[in-house]
């Protein structure tokens, strides 16, 4: 694009080199190669005065699954404006100019400046996404929360509180195998063709756009599941794992099949939280608006918490009931940018 220097260097001004050159690279990953990316580039708005830009509006494009169709969607993300711009109605510009483009537009895990503008421009507020956790070593978390001292106490305090709440109900299902794969192949199109009319709204989960999210993305190594029924390909989870301030955090991105499928999320379920505690992991996480799966986290054990994730969308298509469907919906961590 003609802006794209000119905008880094201002970038640079707001948020630092540092940041401007590691957005760089993932600029060229989430806005060239993205396969919803159309011949006419990536679906960048830019504000000018006098040729020279004073702000953007980034968003990601995805085909969306939206009331029993597919349609033209995006995430909105990457707003940034220069000093003299602000207080000038540029943002709320910006955001209109967008979401005037596409079907649906999406705006997901809203800083407090922008999940006001989004309520102020009249978009449907249907966060927050919930979040899910499970401790799974209770003595790192209280050496984490309490200091060494208070290691072993607030473990045995913690592992009290487990055995009250966090009663996992889920049983190894038989008949489904889980892997780990490399690549995304024709049948994760399949899956998608057969599995999305399961779902009110769930952006479009085929070979490509996994390939894109998951195995070409340059800031983040995930780790891919599969679970096979017969042979056949019934679902896949994303899921990595980190340290973070001490303490061994893991991450579900993702867990896709039929809302309906139970046992195929089960055996996804049981071989990450498995994968979680060979690596010491401490706390297993995971965000999800559908209700399937959140009823599937609580049974592996899963205790619902505080979500910072707001979710506000705006339709300038037919929606139907979409929008009374809500639990339905599938959005986790994996979607939007989320995962930066």
């Amino acid at each position: 694009m003609d802006d794209d220097q000119a905008l880094f260097q201002g970038y640079g001004e707001v948020f630092g080199q540092d940041l401007s050159e590691s957005s760089r690279r993932r600029w060229r990953w989430q806005y060239l190669e993205n396969p919803a990316t159309g011949p006419e580039g990536p679906e960048i708005w830019v504000a000018h005065d006098n040729s020279s830009p004073l702000g953007q509006y980034a968003s990601m494009p995805v085909s969306l699954w939206w009331g029993g169709r597919e349609v033209r969607a995006s995430w909105g993300m990457d707003v940034f404006l220069r000093p003299e711009a602000r207080g000038r109605g540029i943002g709320a510009q910006l955001f209109t100019t967008w979401s005037d483009h596409v079907e649906v537009a999406l705006g997901l895990g809203l800083t407090p400046s922008s999940y006001g503008l989004f309520q102020k421009l009249r978009f449907e507020d249907v966060g927050p996404v919930p979040f899910f956790q499970r401790i799974l070593d209770p003595r790192a978390v209280a050496v984490r929360r309490l200091g060494p001292v208070w290691g072993p106490l607030g473990g045995l305090g913690l592992r009290g509180w487990l055995a009250a709440t966090h009663l996992a109900r889920a049983r190894r299902p038989p008949g489904v195998s889980v892997g780990r794969v490399s690549r995304f192949g024709s049948d994760f199109d399949a899956l998608w063709e057969r599995a999305r009319g399961s779902y009110a709204m769930c952006v479009r989960r085929d070979a490509a756009y996994l390939t894109w999210k998951y195995l070409a993305c340059p800031a983040r190594s995930y780790e891919i599941r599969e679970a096979r029924r017969d042979r056949q390909l019934v679902g896949f989870a994303v899921s990595r794992h980190e340290d973070y301030r001490g303490l061994r955090l893991g991450w579900i991105l993702d867990v896709f099949a039929d809302a309906s499928d139970q046992q195929a999320k089960d055996a996804l379920l049981f071989a990450i939280l498995d994968d979680f505690r060979a690596a010491g992991v401490a706390r297993a996480q995971a965000f999800s608006m559908n209700r399937a799966l959140a009823g599937d986290l609580r049974r592996h054990g899963f205790r619902a918490g505080r979500s910072p994730m707001q979710f506000c969308v705006r339709s300038r298509t037919a929606s139907g009931t979409v929008f009374q469907d809500l639990g339905r919906w599938h959005v986790v961590f994996g979607d939007s940018d989320m995962d930066r």
